[in-house]
């Protein structure tokens, strides 16, 4: 049976195949906000133009052979979804031939989810169809239509993300709380502004006042716990509970920080004044920051220099949204040895999973890893290059082959300073993901390092003399 993989719209048919075949089809839908059970929803709207679709096809052997796989109230920023994974479970089993959409970002609104749905399509031979859209991904104008386009539906996104944080800061300068956390010892109001809770800010008044006499955050949050006092307790509007349970360093240090309690309120990529009451009097808020900047300078060497071999992917590591990662290096500990991490941004509101932070020698291992099955097996590599690139001399296959192959021979001996050096010139960036790294390759590095090897290669190529014996 032959497949056509192209995305395809009503005033773009399918090429006759030639002999008669059937196409069979499965349907997806999807929407970010859970559908209302009543009346004609978004959902069904997907659904029955699709069908429509569909059915209009059958002349030429299209059928429906399976329900269709729908995701209620599931954002497209990833592919964390339910009916989305029987999908891709579906189509690897060649339950169908083609997946039909009213639109591309009902699949997702991510261009890297957008082009690993379609590799896997492309594996299984399955086509997808929009049926709102004039797409074909088998020529080269098709894919970068869809790039942008899946572009285009990201932008759109962020600037709805935009619109709804510019709402939150007009907002929240008001003096209303837009926030899910209400702070412990404050409730809302009809007016959706702060009012203090009477016993709770007695006993966020008590954690800060015993902060001031603890010895260690570890001994402080032993004799919260055994006080029996807990974070604040918060009930979503579908019933689920969260907090109401003991403190910890991240849950301590959150309150402990929080100006809220001295009567501000956070918009704008800042704190302002606001309009309800302190809880923390300015004087027992200086007290307790300025233990608390004293404890964080004991407990890393911010100020010193950096070493790059230590860090030789600094500046070079991203969250896949593009905020950038730090170096972190611990001071001296009792074992003689110090921590260093790559320390991820702190999470966003938008955030669908929080950043991951990852110590230097997991990183370094994924990278060095990376590097050395390529050096071990370049041909994957060659494949990829542009053909600009590929056109060079230094990239004469044989010569990269024969100048890696030396690279992987020796890897046993790398140093830091080389590794560091390495990294420096063959790699451009390292993208963090959930459950992924990508590694990006530095071409103009890589060329430079083959380039330098060329007058190694011509000498190892040389015959060598034999020794004359004595």
């Amino acid at each position: 049976m032959s497949h056509d993989t192209g995305i395809r719209t009503p005033g773009q048919e399918p090429p006759q195949p030639t002999s008669f075949s059937t196409r069979r089809c499965a349907i997806y839908a999807r929407v970010s906000v859970s559908s209302p059970e009543t009346g004609l929803n978004s959902l069904q709207a997907q659904v029955q133009a699709c069908e429509a679709y569909i059915q209009s096809q059958r002349d030429t052997g299209w059928e429906l052979v399976a329900p269709a796989y729908i995701d209620d109230g599931y954002s497209g920023g990833n592919l964390d979804r339910p009916a989305m994974g029987q999908l891709i479970k579906d189509l690897k089993t060649g339950k169908f031939d083609a997946v039909v959409v009213q639109r591309l970002d009902r699949l997702s609104r991510s261009i890297k989810d957008i082009c690993d749905l379609l590799i896997t399509f492309n594996s299984t031979n399955t086509a997808v169809v929009s049926i709102t859209q004039t797409l074909a991904t088998a020529i080269p104008t098709g894919r970068l239509t869809l790039h942008l386009l899946t572009t285009f539906s990201q932008f759109e996104r962020e600037i709805a993300g935009e619109r709804t944080r510019d709402k939150f800061a007009i907002t929240r300068s008001s003096g209303r709380w837009q926030r899910n956390g209400i702070p412990l010892g404050y409730v809302l109001n009809d007016q959706q502004e702060l009012q203090i809770h009477a016993s709770e800010a007695a006993m966020a008044r008590d954690i800060f006042e015993r902060f001031l006499s603890a010895d260690s955050m570890a001994a402080l949050i032993e004799d919260l716990n055994a006080l029996g006092y807990r974070t604040k307790l918060h009930i979503s509007l579908n019933g689920n509970r969260h907090g109401g349970k003991p403190f910890d360093r991240n849950t301590l240090n959150q309150l402990l920080r929080n100006r809220a309690y001295i009567g501000e309120v956070f918009y704008g990529d800042e704190w302002h004044p606001s309009h309800h009451e302190p809880i923390i009097d300015r004087a027992l808020w200086n007290q307790v920051q300025a233990i608390r900047s004293d404890r964080a300078r004991r407990t890393g060497i911010p100020s010193s220099k950096i070493d790059e071999r230590n860090f030789p992917l600094e500046g070079q590591v991203f969250w896949h949204d593009g905020r950038a990662y730090t170096t972190f290096e611990s001071s001296l500990r009792g074992n003689g040895r110090r921590y260093r991490y790559y320390k991820a941004p702190a999470r966003s509101k938008e955030d669908a999973s929080s950043p991951v932070t990852l110590s230097t020698a997991q990183l370094h291992r994924l990278v060095i890893d990376y590097l050395m099955a390529c050096f071990e097996d370049p041909q994957p590599w060659l494949e990829n290059f542009p053909d600009e690139w590929k056109s060079r001399p230094e990239f004469d296959p044989t010569h990269v082959k024969r100048s890696l192959h030396m690279m992987h021979t020796v890897r046993l001996y790398y140093m830091a300073p080389l590794i560091a050096e390495l990294f420096k010139h063959l790699i451009d960036r390292v993208i963090v993901y959930p459950s992924q790294v990508q590694i990006v390759l530095n071409l103009p590095g890589l060329s430079e390092l083959l380039r330098s090897f060329k007058p190694i290669a011509a000498s190892l190529s040389k015959p060598q003399k034999p020794v004359k014996k004595a």
